[in-house]
């Protein structure tokens, strides 16, 4: 009996693990190539290759991907469409975000580096 206040005391000392509370998945699809990585925030985390960035866009308008569109871009007419979902949770609450862009300069005026995978 004397190894379980050991362990008592060894678990206490043990941070609890916590989930953040904003995270996505993210996938984009360009014809038949499809890529899709995972981004927490609060603490920063996740495959995606511009994390911080993408946080802190997020971060600017509460989770709403929708509220990103800076239409600061000028760009072409090129036809080769995107599409990009994100599904996940921004400080406890469920947020879904799903669209079509006709290029991908398009995609990164409407969502900034959400999507920049």
């Amino acid at each position: 009996m004397p190894a379980l206040p050991l362990i008592a005391a060894l678990a206490a000392m043990i941070p609890p693990f916590v989930s953040p509370e904003s995270s996505y998945v993210l996938s984009v699809q360009r014809g038949e190539a499809f890529q899709i990585a995972p981004l927490t925030c609060e603490p920063t985390g996740g495959l995606h290759p511009r994390a911080e960035q993408a946080c802190l866009a997020l971060s600017d308008v509460d989770g709403e991907i929708a509220g990103l569109a800076t239409g600061e871009a000028l760009c072409t007419l090129e036809y080769a469409p995107i599409r990009v979902k994100a599904s996940g949770r921004w400080r406890g609450e469920t947020r879904e975000f799903e669209a079509e862009f006709p290029n991908q300069c398009v995609m990164l005026a409407e969502t900034g580096p959400v999507f920049d995978l």
